[in-house]
């Protein structure tokens, strides 16, 4: 035992293979990269910390795992958010976790929704994410099903910069930018084809069902309806080592205080 620790955690997922290409690919990219540092994972979901247990595989929460390795004697824990944005899961899961033996870092998009790290970002996934020179690009991630996150309209304000053919969008129907948003984005655009792209880290039920589902109001579904052809990328954030990059780069800036 190194008396450190980095705990990834994760909102978490009950499909094997899922898990093995997004949080534990990032996992084992945070063991090579820091050695001197011991590993332990927690979830934040609690309904995917039960599925998996029925499995018979377990996972704590943050709080558990934190306690747990306290008593173990750890003096220095770094707790590494896989999280896309500083939405509810990450302020009420995992902020309150802080203290003076556990660092919180944020998650992967900073809450300074200017930062030139949120500016780097934003062109790391639009090189995971590359439409064809006739589609337009269409980013959809989770959003707050409670409050206005923010994250998502500076991300759409960040990637104007690049190009007008991307756009952002949530699954959450009360928070914005929603489907009629970007609708009224595509409404004087040539374009009739789409790249749907999750901006998720698991993509998991969301991309299954809300954006790429065959239900009528899946994303795929009502863009259809509005006479688009659709493409969907089926791999969340977590599948690009780019990505995993990122999370390891904040992560140096820590773990070596």
């Amino acid at each position: 035992m190194s008396g450190q620790i980095i705990i990834l955690t994760s909102f978490g997922s009950a499909d094997e293979k899922i898990r093995s290409s997004t949080i534990d690919a990032l996992a084992g990219e945070i063991q090579k990269n820091f050695p001197t540092f011991d590993f332990a994972q927690a979830y934040t979901s609690n309904f995917m910390i039960k599925k998996l247990k029925s499995k018979g595989i377990e996972i704590k929460t943050l709080p558990e795992k934190i306690s747990e390795l306290r008593a173990a004697g750890y003096k220095k824990m770094i707790v590494l958010p896989s999280h896309i944005t500083p939405g509810e899961e990450f302020d009420y899961k995992i902020k309150p976790c802080a203290a003076e033996d556990v660092e919180i870092l944020p998650p992967l998009f900073d809450p300074d929704l200017n930062s030139d790290f949120n500016k780097k970002i934003v062109k790391t996934v639009l090189e995971c994410f590359i439409p064809e020179e006739d589609e337009d690009l269409i980013l959809i991630g989770h959003g707050s099903p409670h409050r206005h996150n923010p994250i998502y309209e500076n991300v759409q304000t960040l990637a104007d910069k690049i190009s007008e053919k991307i756009h952002v969008g949530v699954v959450e129907p009360d928070d914005t930018p929603n489907f009629d948003d970007v609708a009224g984005r595509l409404k004087n655009r040539n374009t009739k084809k789409i790249l749907l792209a999750p901006m998720l880290f698991n993509g998991g039920v969301h991309l299954a069902e809300d954006i790429a589902g065959e239900d009528k109001n899946s994303w795929k579904s009502r863009l259809e309806r509005l006479n688009f052809e659709v493409r969907v990328n089926p791999n969340g954030l977590g599948n690009f080592k780019k990505i995993h990059a990122l999370y390891i780069e904040r992560l140096e800036r820590f773990a070596k205080k």
